[in-house]
């Protein structure tokens, strides 16, 4: 019997503007790139994509080639919110990679619960209400109860136990549900969330995505590997926290940062020390040459407040702007871009 890797949201020609650079943007799209390579590795088995291999439904040329590049190493890559338009008859990227020939996991049209299945493996791709989602799940169900004795498994492209964020971009797994389909699997694979975890005595596996996109997602990458005679799952790191994220205080000698692609720039300093901080942003900018985004969370302190003088004074802010770009690169941003046009549409 084979062996299976399995690893979800690459998120291919994902752009970043906050705490960046053109440049080191661009090596963020170039770094999420080669990270899926490293997880599509054909020597590690036969390879699944749990969804998002792209950031967004559609592409330059240069993205969809890298999307086409890592679709052919796999038996399947599931279609992910980030894929779907929710748009009947789109032609996204993805759908483009699947008229070429790519394995690609998606439902036939807006109205019709769909899952696949093949061999041990049963997949609930996007879909375009958490309704429908829910069918294609007792679906799944229904058919893996009715197949011969063995290990079972079911990948799915959804938010866990986040039942308030369940507009026509995400869906969401609840915990009774997740138990009910435990009953018919071995496991649950998951993706769409981008920090890995293991659940349900490691029987539901948030797999987590290949390589950070922001500092929300700042933490250990893994890939996959499951033997389904044995049920042996192996999780093998690809991208380590410890090794490529680092606090720095201000002030301090910055170290050598090769290798580091994020940076936290803490400590507490006056106001007037607000150009002193940014020199200091920027030196750290010059000393690494794999830096993907540097951020700035020094806090500044007024004096004059600390007194107890008021110093407030009017400011206009875009709140909406703000909490957007707070945001950006969490699994929230989504929800709350579906809130703001809900607000609008009154």
């Amino acid at each position: 019997m084979s062996t299976y890797n399995l690893f979800s949201d690459p998120h291919l020609g994902t752009k970043r503007a906050a705490h960046t650079t053109a440049e080191s943007a661009q090596r963020l799209k170039d770094r999420l790139y080669t990270s899926a390579l490293m997880a599509s590795d054909a020597l590690h088995g036969i390879n699944i994509c749990g969804g998002d291999l792209f950031d967004r439904a559609y592409n330059d040329e240069t993205t969809l080639l890298q999307g086409y590049n890592i679709a052919h190493r796999c038996r399947f890559v599931l279609s992910g919110n980030h894929d779907e338009t929710n748009r009947q008859g789109a032609m996204t990227s993805l759908h483009a990679l699947k008229e070429m020939g790519a394995p690609v996991v998606s439902c036939p049209d807006l109205s019709t619960p769909h899952f696949d299945h093949f061999k041990e493996f049963w997949m609930v791709p996007h879909h375009a209400s958490q309704e429908m989602f829910d069918q294609a799940l007792q679906e799944a169900a229904d058919h893996a109860s009715q197949s011969s004795d063995g290990n079972k498994y079911l990948i799915l492209h959804c938010n866990y136990n986040c039942p308030f964020d369940t507009e026509d971009s995400t869906l969401n797994l609840s915990p009774e549900m997740a138990e009910f389909l435990l009953q018919h699997f071995t496991r649950i694979f998951i993706g769409h969330e981008h920090n890995s975890k293991l659940l349900f005595d490691d029987r539901l596996v948030i797999m987590g995505n290949t390589h950070p996109t922001s500092f929300s997602d700042v933490s250990d990458k893994f890939r996959w590997e499951l033997d389904p005679a044995t049920d042996e799952l192996t999780p093998v790191r690809i991208w380590e926290e410890s090794y490529a994220y680092r606090e720095i205080k201000f002030g301090d000698p910055i170290p050598d940062l090769a290798g580091v692609q994020f940076v936290d720039v803490i400590g507490a300093e006056p106001v007037d020390n607000g150009v002193e901080v940014a020199e200091y942003v920027r030196s750290i900018w010059n000393a690494g040459n794999t830096l993907i985004a540097v951020r700035n969370n020094v806090e500044i302190i007024d004096h004059l407040a600390s007194d107890g003088i008021d110093t407030s004074s009017p400011a206009l802010v875009n709140l909406s702007q703000r909490i957007h770009d707070d945001l950006e690169g969490s699994d929230l941003q989504p929800y709350y871009q579906s809130l703001i046009k809900r607000v609008e549409s009154l």
